[in-house]
């Protein structure tokens, strides 16, 4: 994994070409991308009865459409080189229908429904794919509401640390017999 001196950063609010041009970039910095960690996400907290299409399509263009397309984009790679890991970041939303809107819980589920298709064809290929799907963890702008009120629905009686989320993903990448699972990391929000 690249270090900090080396990130190649993300193209906000581009198009569908954004994703095939940041892997070019990345491969051209780096070298092939045998790790993939989908991270980038929109969480514009709105009513369903106020949700355009632009609104939605934004939404799935952000949180679905890019994570595949970078998988599309890597995989292949990945399946010559006999190696790879894809790890997509999903949400306690995509189960729970959470407070963001319809619109983020949709394409948060699309990313679960993601996970399950590319890790069930790509495991014989030494690829695993996985997501994890967090909820309310401080320090990020996908709070959907105030600390404290968020605190008391949280069985663990606190929010969730960016680092709880970083240490949780770097054991998934690590394991090479994890696939085909999506992880809540939630303080014991939804139980599964």
């Amino acid at each position: 994994m690249p270090g900090d001196d080396q990130h190649v950063p993300a193209q906000h609010g581009a198009g569908p070409e954004a994703p095939a041009a940041l892997v070019e970039a990345t491969e051209d910095k780096l070298g092939p991308v045998d790790v993939l960690v989908s991270n980038a996400g929109l969480g514009r907290r709105q009513y369903f009865e106020d949700i355009a299409s632009s609104d939605f399509d934004d939404m799935i263009a952000v949180n679905l459409r890019s994570p595949f397309l970078l998988a599309q984009r890597v995989v292949p790679g990945m399946r010559e080189r006999g190696f790879g890991r894809v790890l997509f970041m999903s949400s306690v939303a995509a189960f729970t229908g959470g407070s963001v809107g319809p619109h983020y819980a949709a394409s948060k589920a699309g990313l679960h429904g993601l996970t399950h298709y590319l890790a069930v064809h790509l495991a014989s290929y030494g690829i695993t794919v996985n997501a994890l799907a967090p909820a309310l963890v401080t320090g990020t702008a996908m709070l959907p509401g105030d600390p404290e009120e968020l605190r008391a629905r949280i069985p663990a009686g606190r929010l969730g640390r960016p680092e709880e989320v970083a240490d949780l993903a770097a054991a998934v990448l690590r394991n090479a017999y994890l696939t085909n699972q999506v992880i809540g990391l939630d303080g014991g929000m939804y139980p599964r």
